[in-house]
């Protein structure tokens, strides 16, 4: 007589995977530390701000950047923890209304309005196409 086997998955017994969880004890050292490093050089990298442009040499830069399709870099008017951000290099790919339409580096597209920019200024266009 041959007896009958059954068999049970280990998720029919209940067992539950913790994904990503149960990796992260992998992680090097060495790596973790490089990356909190990093981390606190970036909060300690003040950026100094940049002379306030009025609103017309504001739009005149940006009115020359539309149509000559050359890359920007803005500084944002706005503050965080005391500090501005850094430049963004971006395009400008039009407008609507008040608002103004960027192309940042990585292809992503967003909005702005002549307020929210500090500073813009012309950037190398060789750097906007580099890597990185």
């Amino acid at each position: 007589m041959e007896k009958k086997r059954i068999y049970r998955t280990p998720d029919q017994l209940g067992y539950k995977d913790r994904g990503k969880m149960k990796w992260l004890g992998l992680m090097l050292s060495d790596h973790t530390e490089a990356l909190s490093k990093m981390a606190q050089e970036d909060k300690l990298q003040e950026v100094q701000p940049k002379p306030k442009q009025s609103l017309i040499e504001i739009s005149e830069v940006l009115a020359q950047a539309y149509h000559t399709g050359k890359p920007i870099l803005i500084q944002a008017n706005i503050l965080q923890n005391g500090s501005y951000f850094k430049d963004i290099p971006c395009m400008v790919t039009g407008t609507f209304e008040d608002r103004i339409y960027l192309m940042l580096k990585n292809g992503r597209i967003v909005d702005t309005t002549l307020e929210d920019i500090r500073h813009i200024e012309f950037m190398d266009p060789l750097a906007w196409y580099e890597k990185g």
